[in-house]
């Protein structure tokens, strides 16, 4: 009896051990499961449009980038904000592209990180508004290499009856903002720049309206002179034998007024009310027998000149015009009348010598008659009135002369 149970105690002593042994191991071998099991998370991984689950045990980023087989280069940027290690979250992958911007025919180089032509555009300072035009849409995916067209629109004033508005516009001209506009040019109307200029932005552009009225006024007739020579008065004398009346007439305009501002008339027609009578003025043509006759004063010297002295001088000419005699009248320094047209009264003027005084200027006498500016002070220096006019004056010229001095003075 003692022998087996004994036996019997061994053998139970033995299923014990086996026991303990098995449930070691299966304790060993779950906690290790469950250890294994702790230490593995998700993370999600976004790059540009698309995405995806990591279940990892990795805890650097790019490990785990490296386990899900997405390559990086040196010029990408990891956004890790979201993301904790060993616990999860989300590992945003920006991409370095180079785009290139074609803006009015001029094409610049850009890096950018935006993965959306939208965004790539706003990180380099570009804003696009429903007016401008793209080769793509705003939410097209950002390629390396991507050539993007940009047309911005550029804003112009347009100011029509009073009224200003703002255009956006694509290029064209100042014909197309007008038709964009649906304004309409009627008759004159015109713009200021006109048509055919070019858009550009900031540009002001203003339509002109033009219109026309007429009005009648009465206006006063100019009477005119009327000319008749007489040799029964002597050169250089004028007389008034009828006085001029002014006549009147009533004259139709056309006047144009633009944005309803004055700007100019034309005549369209003139009735006579009251004619004219015309002013007539008889001038003389009578030479006196001692015209060309020097008559001696007793004057022998003058200012360092001497009765007789010759002196290499210099001519040129001039008329009884306005431009040339300095006044309309016709009335010399020395009161003697001149006009063109009339017989050659032979006057020079000069400086240096006293009005009144002769010289003989190329075997021609000339009277002292007249003054001039101050080239006209200079020894030697004339000017010779020349009744044939302006043009004559002209064509004479000037030149060399020799001059002697024949009489001082009056």
């Amino acid at each position: 009896m003692t022998n087996q149970s004994n036996a019997v105690k061994r053998t139970m002593r033995r299923f014990l051990l086996v026991v303990t042994a098995v449930v070691f191991f299966t304790t060993i071998f779950v906690n290790t499961a469950f250890a294994d099991s702790a230490r593995k998370y998700d993370v999600t991984i976004v790059d540009g449009e698309s995405s995806c689950i990591i279940t990892t045990s990795e805890t650097e980023p790019i490990e785990i980038l490296n386990e899900a087989g997405i390559t990086i280069t040196n010029n990408d940027k990891l956004d890790i904000t979201e993301f904790i290690s060993s616990q999860g979250g989300v590992i945003v992958i920006d991409r370095f592209n180079k785009i290139y911007l074609e803006i009015s025919s001029s094409i610049e180089a850009y890096g950018v990180y935006g993965d959306t032509v939208e965004k790539a555009l706003e990180e380099i300072g570009f804003f696009v508004t429903e007016n401008d035009r793209l080769n793509y849409s705003l939410n097209e995916p950002i390629t390396d290499g991507m050539v993007i067209q940009l047309e911005t629109a550029a804003y112009v004033n347009l100011t029509v009856d009073g009224e200003t508005k703002e255009y956006p516009m694509l290029g064209g001209t100042v014909a197309d903002l007008i038709a964009l506009a649906g304004v309409t040019l009627e008759g004159d109307d015109f713009t200021v720049p006109e048509l055919d200029t070019q858009i550009e932005d900031g540009l002001s552009v203003l339509v002109n309206r033009v219109e026309y009225k007429e009005s009648t006024v009465s206006e006063a007739v100019k009477y005119k002179s009327e000319t008749i020579e007489s040799d029964d008065m002597e050169i250089g004398t004028k007389k008034v034998t009828r006085s001029g009346v002014n006549g009147s007439a009533d004259v139709t305009y056309k006047e144009k007024y633009i944005n309803g501002e004055y700007d100019s008339k034309t005549e369209i027609s003139r009735k006579v009310t009251r004619t004219a009578v015309n002013e007539q003025i008889k001038v003389g043509t009578k030479i006196p027998d001692d015209y060309y006759n020097v008559e001696p004063n007793g004057v022998t010297s003058w200012n360092g000149y001497n009765l007789g002295d010759e002196i290499s001088g210099r001519y040129s000419h001039y008329c009884a015009c306005s431009s040339c005699n300095g006044n309309s009248r016709g009335i010399t320094t020395s009161g003697k009348k001149v006009y063109n047209g009339m017989p050659n009264p032979y006057y020079v003027a000069c400086n240096w010598l006293p009005l009144g005084s002769v010289i003989n200027v190329d075997g021609q006498n000339y009277t002292v008659a007249d003054r001039g500016g101050s080239g006209l002070s200079k020894k030697g220096r004339i000017d010779i009135f020349t009744p044939e006019g302006h043009s004559t004056c002209y064509k004479l010229g000037v030149g060399s002369c020799n001059i002697k001095i024949v009489r001082f003075g009056w």
